[in-house]
């Protein structure tokens, strides 16, 4: 069923347009610089809701990125889908410095060729990063603004569907880093909720009065 799935919309539903639109959506150094002006905006004028929101999703992300996804992809070890077969369209953006600039160029297309006789490949298929990443950011914002999570939902929808298209993952890699980043986002807000209740009025007395809980 991995292999159909992938195959399927791999290669089978496939246009010119959806090239386009999922070599962007998947390509996170294309959209680093934006995420980062984001990011220190909501900083530095934001207030404590976002602010608070800012930290656990880097909290989260440190934690499940730099730790429990890089750890299980070493050690499960599975090849790409372009790794594994011939035949796999890989949809990418153009290099660039800064990579965005490529953004509204024409993506490159190649096709993969048959794993060579004896040649040892890593695989860092399993689970998906990408997959990981978004639903962590996506359910953290959930969790502090209703309507904007729903939207970033949506977002992770696309991302999860262009890690399969681009020939990068299988559907089984996005629904373990899906997965992942779900409880992840979950746990790791709860418990930095439960500690700012308990430690907040120790530290930070005059904030924690303002502001009780996290959310």
């Amino acid at each position: 069923m991995d292999q159909i799935i992938q195959h399927w919309i791999n290669r089978e539903a496939t246009a010119p347009w959806l090239d386009q639109l999922m070599a962007v959506v998947t390509n996170f150094s294309a959209w680093k610089p934006f995420l980062i002006a984001a990011f220190l905006v909501g900083m530095i004028f934001g207030k404590f809701r976002l602010r608070a929101m800012l930290l656990c999703l880097i909290i989260t992300f440190g934690f499940t990125d730099g730790v429990l996804v890089n750890s299980i992809k070493h050690a499960a070890g599975r090849l790409r889908p372009f790794q594994a077969q011939e035949g796999v369209r890989i949809v990418h953006l153009k290099n660039a410095s800064p990579q965005f600039l490529s953004m509204a160029s024409p993506p490159e297309v190649k096709i993969s060729e048959p794993p060579r006789a004896g040649e040892v490949l890593e695989g860092r298929s399993f689970p998906s990063s990408h997959s990981s990443n978004i639903m962590l950011s996506a359910t953290v914002i959930f969790l502090f603004y209703r309507r904007w999570g729903i939207l970033a939902y949506l977002i992770a929808g696309m991302v999860f569907y262009s890690r399969l298209y681009t020939g990068a993952h299988w559907p089984t890699d996005v629904l373990a880093g899906a997965t992942i980043g779900w409880l992840s986002a979950i746990t790791i807000v709860g418990l930095l909720n439960k500690a700012w209740e308990r430690w907040g009025a120790k530290f930070f007395p005059t904030l924690a009065e303002r502001h009780p809980c996290l959310r």
